[in-house]
């Protein structure tokens, strides 16, 4: 028994082993301003605009960490309502260095169209008031924002946004906040950017999965949160860019080795992105990616072909 604790505490002396309480806290923000309902804003267009309800789901978070380990948090759903703080616990789990997290907005579609009467009435994906389900077929609301626009804040505008196809997921690079035996991540959330390019001075409506219900679900993946480093979204990622079956060969990866891309599409183009969205300088040839003095961690590479990105592609350099 001494034995096995004398070699844990040389494991932890060592940092390789490291137990932490993991907590995810939201502050909701207008801009610059602590967020209060009813507040008026204005977006970038100039619009100005209040909200009296805004809620959201938080779903298949994932930590990442010691150089690129991957710790999913199961089964774990978080319903973010504005009007009130977020400090959420995710678990106890062996973490020396944090990295980043991972989280889409909504529900992931393997809970997205099930039937939300299964779940106890404290979970947050059971039925709420007022409702967060669209319906069996299109599941839950991902996103519901309401308010009133224009320049006398006499417009009423809605966006009650979901959709399988807009299932965004997005990584924001973020060491945490240690103390002790705790990290906490702090996340800030301006909600001004939800609306980052979307005209609401006249007022509008948008219920489903239409164009511009997309674009409010776009802007919460990539432009909406911010860790306490200050650092944004790296990349929102789609569920359904899985349909696309380029890959990355072998993944993961060691320095000095080469990586092929599967299916690599005729004059297709490549990038490699770090967690910070900057553009790494490796050596690129056709489909073949050649790693070199990389440091160890996560890294995104992306495909094009004719300027259209087809796929981000996470490649972790161990």
């Amino acid at each position: 028994m001494k034995r096995n604790l004398l070699f844990l505490s040389i494991l932890a002396s060592l940092g390789l082993w490291a137990q932490k309480n993991i907590q995810l806290q939201i502050n909701h923000t207008l801009a610059a301003q602590a967020f209060a309902m009813q507040s008026p804003t204005t977006n970038n267009l100039g619009n100005s605009f209040d909200v009296w309800r805004l809620e959201y789901y938080i779903s298949k978070i994932e930590l990442i960490h010691d150089g690129g380990t991957i710790t999913p948090i199961t089964d774990k759903y978080i319903l973010v309502n504005a009007n009130s703080g977020v400090l959420e616990n995710l678990g106890s789990f062996n973490i020396t260095n944090l990295e980043a997290i991972r989280f889409g907005i909504g529900v992931d579609p393997s809970r997205n169209n099930l039937d939300p009467a299964t779940y106890p009435a404290t979970h947050p994906l059971a039925p709420k008031s007022p409702s967060m389900h669209w319906g069996w077929s299109a599941g839950y609301r991902f996103v519901a924002m309401e308010g009133k626009a224009g320049s006398s804040l006499s417009q009423v505008f809605e966006f009650h946004a979901l959709d399988n196809q807009n299932y965004f997921i997005q990584t924001i690079p973020t060491a945490g906040i240690i103390n002790g035996s705790d990290i906490t991540i702090t996340l800030d959330a301006d909600y001004t950017q939800a609306l980052n390019g979307i005209d609401v001075s006249s007022g509008i409506i948008i219920h489903g999965g239409s164009t511009l219900a997309r674009n409010l679900l776009q802007n919460f993946s990539n432009k909406v949160f911010k860790s306490s480093e200050g650092n944004g979204a790296v990349i929102g990622l789609t569920e359904s860019s899985a349909s696309l079956d380029i890959r990355l060969s072998p993944n993961p990866v060691s320095n000095r080795q080469v990586v092929h891309i599967q299916n690599f599409p005729v004059n297709g183009t490549i990038r490699v992105l770090d967690l910070t969205g900057k553009q790494v300088p490796l050596h690129v040839s056709r489909n073949e990616i050649k790693i070199e003095f990389l440091p160890k961690g996560i890294y995104i590479v992306q495909v094009y072909k004719s300027n259209r990105l087809l796929k981000n592609i996470k490649l972790i350099v161990s």
